[in-house]
């Protein structure tokens, strides 16, 4: 091997995919040859395998890795000396189904002069040729994971079925769990306005309900649920009520007549037809309530602009934390793909403070990256379930994610930006001691319990 990464890397993950011979790997991530894996070499940060690095002879006059690092921290490795003979060579091995003619790219033949001798490490003294320009570096940013969804408090204490139960994790229930949380601060008196008007505040829209409920941060106070169902039988008597008085005003009915029991009857029916609608998959598909979406009523939308402004305030100050994914400096219609590229080695997570413990929520990959390998083998576009391992280390909290499709793992030997396994240590301003998860549509909760 020709290069090694530093321990100044700062994990950026710029190099990863430039490697020809996917040689790179995320630290803690076991690394792949022949079909056989083998202990990572680093736990900390990113690591090339001596076995599969070739200096990218063959595929470039310069090293790839190098070129992109924002902190020059791949250099060669003085302790493993090679040639640009034994380079090409592993080349070949790497890459039986590619022909490497005689006049192959490589760092030793820059300006096409002669390959000079090695030294130490199998490079050569600096010929007084310009270099490579560096390719552009990727800019760290903020990938928008969607803000956290918990689960309303069920009767089961007990774990499912069948379900993983990890070292250090509790063995209740993920809903017993979330009873267990205690919030980080309560404000009696607003919490007590907003508990009042939870029948009123359930006609909101599902998206303004769950930002609602974040805010509040107290589910004794507000909770989407519970503002829903008391806002379904406040339109039982709502309804009915209107009609009644649009009989006797407009109409010109009276009110102590047979006809305004048929008002009456007709607002509730209403009210019960519209309750069918907003819960329509509990209705009819039998989803679990901690899985429902609570939809609004067509009042709720004249509500939410009178509450944006408290959750306004109230989101600058809630403690949330994002993982972060690489862009090419600007925004545009293939984001999704580069938020997928993201989940691949971990890192489209949030995580929010909640007092006595944190709730993490960490999205794994959903698609296959496109290639032309993967329809040559046969590969649909949906990503299979991840097998995943969780642990507490040092206090803080290890997710570790792993394609368990042999095919798909053979896809990712050859692909680029498609780690076959990633390992992310999530570090946390407090220590935990326990933990409960839960995982359901790709998406991995966790409720990690401060020591």
């Amino acid at each position: 091997m020709a290069t090694m990464i530093t321990s100044e890397c700062i994990n950026c993950g710029a190099c990863e995919p430039e490697c020809p011979n996917t040689a790179i790997y995320q630290g803690g991530v076991e690394w792949e040859l022949d079909g056989k894996t083998h202990p990572p070499i680093s736990d900390g940060i990113f690591y090339i395998v001596p076995e599969k690095c070739t200096e990218c002879v063959g595929f470039y006059d310069h090293e790839a890795c190098a070129a992109v690092c924002p902190v020059d921290c791949c250099v060669p490795n003085p302790d493993i000396p090679e040639s640009e003979t034994v380079l090409i060579a592993r080349a070949q091995q790497l890459h039986p189904e590619t022909t490497f003619g005689g006049d192959f790219p490589s760092r030793f033949r820059i300006g096409d002069a002669e390959a000079p001798a090695p030294q130490g490490n199998g490079h050569a003294e600096p010929a007084p040729v310009a270099a490579p320009a560096p390719a552009a570096k990727p800019v760290p940013a903020v990938a928008k994971a969607a803000p956290a969804v918990k689960a309303v408090p069920a009767a089961r204490t007990a774990p499912a079925k069948g379900e993983k139960i990890f070292p250090g994790e509790l063995g209740i229930s993920f809903e017993a769990a979330l009873t267990r949380v205690q919030p980080r601060q309560s404000k009696p008196v607003l919490g007590a306005l907003v508990s009042v008007a939870q029948p009123i505040l359930g006609a909101l829209p599902f998206s303004t309900k769950l930002a609602l409920q974040e805010a509040v941060g107290d589910r004794r106070y507000f909770s989407v649920a519970t503002a829903t169902g008391l806002n379904v039988v406040l339109n039982m008597i709502l309804y009915p009520a209107v009609l009644v008085v649009l009989y006797t005003t407009v109409m010109g009915g009276e009110l102590f007549s047979q006809d305004v029991n048929k008002m009456i009857f007709l607002g509730m029916f209403l009210a019960s037809l519209e309750t069918m609608l907003r819960l329509r998959e509990c209705v009819f598909a039998g989803v679990p309530s901690d899985e429902a979406t609570y939809r609004g009523t067509f009042y709720g939308l004249v509500l939410a602009p009178l509450v944006s402004p408290f959750l306004g305030s109230a989101a600058k100050s809630r403690s949330l934390e994002k993982g972060q994914a690489a862009f090419e400096g600007y925004y545009t219609s293939e984001f999704d793909e580069k938020t997928e590229r993201a989940r691949r080695y971990g890192e489209v997570f949030t995580i929010e403070d909640e007092g006595n413990a944190y709730f993490l929520r960490i999205e794994m990959p959903r698609r296959v990256p496109v290639s032309a390998a993967k329809r040559e083998m046969g590969i649909g576009d949906d990503m299979p379930d991840y097998a995943y391992d969780l642990a507490i280390r040092n206090g803080s909290f290890v997710v570790k994610g792993k394609v368990p499709d042999p095919q798909i793992r053979k896809l990712a030997a050859i692909s680029s930006a498609f780690p076959p396994d990633f390992a992310k240590q999530i570090e946390l301003k407090s220590p935990i001691a326990s933990f409960k998860h839960r995982y359901r549509n790709k998406t991995l909760e966790a409720v990690l319990f401060k020591r």
